[in-house]
């Protein structure tokens, strides 16, 4: 069972420590050694906060998502899965100008039968996951690809990946590059 991420920081004075927003789908376990890799590669210098997973009663969800990017000082979106929430939170962070570090896993599928989960004997197979076809407004931007079987391939791709938006990212902290 894949392990649940403690819920998002509030924000609330702009003296704390920047931080990046991960946006990944949950449906996804093995994007929980993305999220431990980024903590590796960027705790040190930048808050990490993911998309909460639980809100208050009568809490908006989308509203704090939306607070949480417009605060955040770049976005980090894995698309293994494809899920819309995935796609919404990409939208936002593109709309708010924020720098984004796109990567997918080097065998990354997209999550079909989480989008029929009430049909029943729906035999549907793996789909791998082509953003030239499934997520063809952004196949001119480069993206990264990351390997669930390599910590090591994941931290230094996490780095390279940040040090290309070193230009976009404000405030950027240079990091010295992780060695193995």
């Amino acid at each position: 069972m894949a392990k649940r991420l403690p819920p998002p920081r509030i924000v609330a004075n702009p003296e704390e420590k920047p931080y990046c927003f991960i946006s990944y789908s949950t449906r996804e376990p093995h994007v929980n050694l993305l999220v431990e890799c980024v903590k590796m590669v960027f705790l040190s210098h930048y808050g990490v906060e993911v998309t909460p997973s639980a809100l208050e009663s009568g809490a908006s969800q989308r509203d704090r998502i939306t607070e949480l990017i417009s605060n955040c000082t770049f976005g980090i979106v894995c698309l293994d899965g494809l899920r819309p929430n995935i796609s919404f939170e990409y939208g936002v962070l593109h709309g708010k100008q924020k720098p984004i570090i796109l990567l997918r896993e080097q065998t990354a599928r997209v999550d079909i039968t989480g989008f029929f989960r009430d049909s029943p004997d729906l035999k549907l197979g793996p789909v791998s996951l082509d953003l030239d076809s499934q997520f063809s407004n952004v196949k001119d931007v480069n993206y990264a690809v990351w390997n669930r079987n390599s910590i090591a391939q994941t931290i230094g791709v996490l780095w390279d990946e940040f040090q290309k938006k070193k230009d976009e990212i404000k405030p950027f902290h240079k990091i010295v590059k992780p060695t193995w």
